[in-house]
């Protein structure tokens, strides 16, 4: 019977990509097999990866990792199996592992084909990407933002619309590229008041549920997201941290500060995190660790057009 590590559904697409990285770390060390049974992957080829179930036989000696036991990292050597529960690992073991993890990571032809075509109408002009979570984030205030006042916090409207006007002042030809929770017509003023778009391509996933649920496919959102050079993002989010941080080249991530904020005076701060995991992604959120507050928007890599080749 071979040796396992299984990556079950247990969280979100991003999550789950980055928990990979603490899957092939487990398979060098130990020798097991990275298995994974997603809905995703009809849209995605992952190298190196069985698709297979955990099922009976892979509950026979077998051990669920989770967040708090990664002091006992060397005892899953005398496991057959290892179930996990978490993302995080020994930081000086596993930054080695994300950036050429998230390179194993490769997209259905014909869904980038939906990317570049999407983005080639854009191509002359300045791009922005934008990910907006809402769903399982839930919305504590409408005036003010505090970024610990809840586990995943949602970031008010009020606050992409600043950033996004502060953009456009500097860059008055800017597109916006949107991903978001739901659909695009629950922000009006987005339509209202810039040239946003999202891509063309319906999820065919009705099994998320509510928290999770998107009316774009979320494996062309986050590769799409990973083609933006700039991105306002959600705090604390997976979603906007995975393709800025590990899919395609450096991304530079705006978020809201660590302390609060209102709509009379709403400050944005930028982070630059490339091949860096989610444990500092969540640091620069709620503590504005390596975060720089921004006060001029020109001074941003807004570059013209996709970074679409790396696909």
């Amino acid at each position: 019977m071979k040796k396992s590590v299984f990556i079950t559904e247990y969280v979100g697409l991003s999550a789950r990509l980055e928990t990979l990285a603490l899957a092939f770390m487990i398979s060098d060390y130990f020798g097991h097999e990275v298995c994974i049974d997603w809905h995703e992957i009809d849209a995605l080829n992952i190298v190196g990866v069985q698709h297979r179930s955990r099922g009976l036989l892979g509950r026979i000696d077998s051990v669920k990792l989770r967040a708090d036991m990664m002091d006992n990292f060397n005892r899953l050597g005398h496991h057959r199996h290892i179930k996990l529960r978490t993302h995080n690992g020994s930081q000086p073991l596993i930054e080695r592992y994300y950036l050429p993890t998230g390179q194993r990571v490769k997209l259905r032809p014909d869904l980038i084909d939906v990317i570049r075509n999407t983005f080639a109408r854009y191509a002359n002009r300045p791009l922005v990407g934008v990910h907006i979570r809402r769903g399982d984030f839930p919305l504590i205030s409408q005036t003010e933002f505090d970024v610990n006042a809840c586990v995943w916090p949602a970031v008010p409207d009020w606050w992409y619309e600043h950033v996004m006007a502060e953009i456009q002042k500097a860059v008055p030809d800017v597109a916006f590229y949107v991903s978001c929770s739901g659909s695009l017509d629950a922000f009006p003023n987005l339509r209202k008041n810039f040239d946003v778009f999202m891509m063309p391509a319906a999820s065919p996933y009705g099994y998320k549920g509510q928290g999770h649920q998107s009316s774009t496919h979320p494996a062309v959102d986050l590769f799409a997201l990973a083609c933006c050079r700039l991105l306002v993002g959600s705090s604390c989010s997976t979603f906007t941290h995975y393709p800025a941080h590990m899919l395609g080249g450096p991304t530079t991530v705006l978020i809201p500060p660590s302390y609060k904020i209102y709509p009379d005076d709403p400050h944005y701060c930028r982070i630059d995190q490339h091949g860096r995991g989610a444990a500092a992604w969540l640091a620069a959120c709620r503590t504005g660790e390596g975060a720089i507050r921004v006060t001029d928007a020109a001074s941003l890599p807004i570059a013209r057009g996709a970074a679409v080749d790396w696909m």
